[in-house]
This record gives structure tokens, sequence and C-alpha cells, in this order.
């Protein structure tokens, strides 16, 4: 058996598609290979992105320590209206035995003088 030219070309017509196919299969999987780990990449920096700014978020906001002391601040300060309220009342309480005192007062004076 004996291979001739035209045998080599038969051959070649034959093979010609099959490697055509094979690169063709390699070459379009390389490229969508390619395209999806491009849109991992993005889809990844976007969630880091996402992420950082949500660490900054939360970084800035106050702890359970903050808190706490502005619990305690607040009911220091709930402490000192109280004690100004009960002043307050006492004031008031003075301030209107006071208006009735100038109101005899001026009773007295106006009735001295008919």
């Amino acid at each position: 058996m004996t291979f001739e030219a035209a045998d080599a070309w038969k051959f070649f017509l034959q093979v010609l598609p099959i490697a055509a196919m094979i690169y063709t299969f390699l070459a379009t999987r390389q490229k969508d290979t390619d395209a999806r780990f491009k849109a991992g990449s993005d889809r990844m920096d976007r969630l880091q992105a996402r992420l950082d700014r949500h660490e900054q978020t939360i970084s800035t906001m106050p702890s359970r320590e903050d808190i706490h002391k502005l619990e305690l601040h607040m009911s220091t300060i709930n402490g000192t209206m109280s004690r100004m309220e009960a002043v307050m009342e006492g004031n008031q309480a003075i301030m209107s035995r006071l208006e009735i005192i100038v109101t005899r007062h001026e009773d007295h004076l106006l009735s001295e003088k008919r």
C-alpha cells in the first residue's frame, strides 16, 4: 500500500475541518473563559467597594461603650433637671407669696389715701 499525493490531499481535506473544529472550540472556549473571569472580577470589585463603604460606615458608628457613657451622662442630666425643677417650684411658691404681700401693701396704701 503506497501513500500517494492524491491520498495525502484527501487525508488533508479530511483532517483540515477536524483541526479547524478543534481550533475553533479551543479559541472560543478561551474567549468565553476570559469573559467569565472578567465578569467575575468586575463583580468581586463591586462587592469589595460595597464592603469598604459598609466598613467605613460601621467604623464611624458609636460603640457599646460610647452608648453606655451617653446613658450615664443622660442619667446625670436627668438628676440635675429634677433638682432644678424642685428649685423652680420653690421659687414659684416664693413668688406667689410675694405677689400676695405686694397686693396687700398696695391695697393698704390705696385705702389710706381715700
